[in-house]
């Protein structure tokens, strides 16, 4: 009688998840920024966390997300730099969007500066 082998179902695998500071590490390469600056400046902004909504501050919108734009303005800034339709709470759009606007010249919009 030939054996047989029961092999065990395939387990599911979760996706690798990528930290926030790697999300604004590859921002940072891929706009030609300092990768430790763009860090730091996140980590002033909202300690690392792309949910982080500061309600004691309020001008057209909160600052919202990663780098804490107005939520008032983010549409058309996220539009402006290639994003459009993306919420202010996605790290990766949040990142690209600081990114393009320090390129521009325009680090000045921030507390935290780059």
């Amino acid at each position: 009688m030939a054996q047989v082998t029961v092999l065990a179902p395939e387990q599911p695998t979760e996706a690798p998840q990528t930290s926030v500071e790697a999300i604004i590490r590859a921002v940072a390469n891929k706009y030609g920024l300092d990768e430790q600056r763009l860090v730091d400046m996140a980590t002033c902004e909202s300690t690392l966390n792309p949910s982080n909504v500061n309600y004691s501050y309020y001008e057209n919108g909160n600052p919202s997300g990663l780098f804490q734009h107005i939520s008032g303005y983010w549409g058309s800034r996220a539009s402006k730099y290639g994003f459009t339709g993306a919420s202010v709470f996605d790290a990766e759009a949040n990142a690209s969007v600081t990114a393009q606007m320090l390129n521009d010249g325009l680090g000045y919009m921030w507390s935290c500066k780059y």
